[in-house]
């Protein structure tokens, strides 16, 4: 009786215990099409714009405009009230799609840091291949980029 008393004792206690959720990770993976890497947002801009026109696509900054600090930042006036100036998050959270941007790398875990990079394509892996093949034949130097993005909280 005694050791049965003590086993269910144990489970009473452990039963909540394991039946607790498990906070899934705030990050998803994601692939990106770049089709430039540089220090200079003049020279990202340069290409993103050639870009959209050369490869008909939309052109997506997201209002983002350069800033010394953060890489990017989201206009001062923005009314958000998750963002406070400077401001940016990682594109990659929930826009997948085919679209010419510039993005900052310290945004992404396992860039390199610093640079200004020229999107093309992001979204799951099957679907950047497809939009890369046609990005590959004006620019030869375009390869995809695969890493996880922040999609938790942002205040």
């Amino acid at each position: 009786m005694k050791l049965l008393l003590s086993i269910l004792f144990v489970c009473l206690i452990t039963k909540p215990i394991l039946a607790q959720e498990v906070e899934p990770e705030p990050y998803i993976k994601k692939s990106f099409c770049i089709i430039l890497s540089t220090k200079s947002y003049a020279d990202a801009n340069k290409m993103a714009q050639q870009a959209a026109k050369k490869l008909n696509v939309k052109l997506d900054y997201r209002n983002l405009e350069p800033n010394k600090k953060t890489g990017l930042t989201l206009p001062k006036d923005t009314e958000d009230p998750e963002a406070s100036y400077p401001f940016y998050y990682a594109r990659g959270r929930f826009d997948n799609g085919n679209y010419i941007s510039i993005e900052y790398s310290n945004a992404y875990v396992g860039f390199a840091e610093g640079y200004y990079i020229v999107i093309a394509s992001s979204g799951e892996i099957a679907d950047v291949k497809k939009d890369a093949s046609l990005a590959k034949k004006y620019y030869k130097q375009a390869y995809i980029k695969s890493t996880k993005v922040y999609v938790g909280c942002m205040h």
